[in-house]
C-alpha cells in the first residue's frame, strides 16, 4: 500500500490477523493487528477519518 514514494506500508496476512510495517524501516518489528482491528483500520482510512499529521 503506497500513498506516494515516501508513504509505503508492507502488509502480511497471518493466521488470526495482519502484520504491517513501514517499508523504509524493514529492520523494525511489524505492528500486529487482529482481523477485526485491521478491518476497522481500513474502513477508517477509506472514509478519510485518519489524519496524516
Amino acid at each position: 500500500m503506497c500513498g506516494n514514494e515516501n508513504e509505503c506500508l508492507e502488509v502480511a496476512v497471518r493466521e488470526g490477523g495482519m502484520l504491517a510495517r513501514d517499508s523504509k524501516t524493514p529492520d523494525r518489528s511489524p505492528v500486529r493487528f487482529t482481523a477485526s482491528a485491521w478491518r476497522a483500520f481500513l474502513h477508517a482510512v477509506t472514509r478519510g477519518e485518519l489524519s496524516g499529521s
